[in-house]
């Protein structure tokens, strides 16, 4: 690389150049967990309260994507009432194979 004038150098950095790998299955379960982390961590497993956060004051993006999310988890819930719980031990084992 050439010297620019004055007292700057510049500097190559190697870069690993891997394959593209298409990660847009993933993306819904990422959103997923990101949701129920969500649910667990800031609504304490209300998704009623959550719903009433978005009708309120709630973003485009979370009246199209979350609050569907949440009304698909509550009709889980009439059938799956202990699935809450569920879903925090499986939350707490995941953040324990991370420590």
């Amino acid at each position: 690389m050439q010297q620019r004038s004055g007292a700057e150098t510049a500097i190559e950095v190697p870069v690993e150049v891997l394959e593209w790998v298409d990660t847009r299955p993933l993306s819904s379960l990422v959103a997923s967990f990101a949701r129920v982390h969500i649910l667990l961590s800031v609504f304490d497993g209300d998704a009623d309260a959550w719903l009433s956060m978005i009708a309120s004051s709630g973003t485009e993006e979370e009246v199209a994507n979350d609050a569907p999310f949440l009304t698909s988890l509550k009709r889980r819930l009439v059938q799956e009432p202990h699935l809450i719980d569920e879903l925090r031990d499986a939350l707490q084992r995941f953040a324990g194979l991370m420590t």
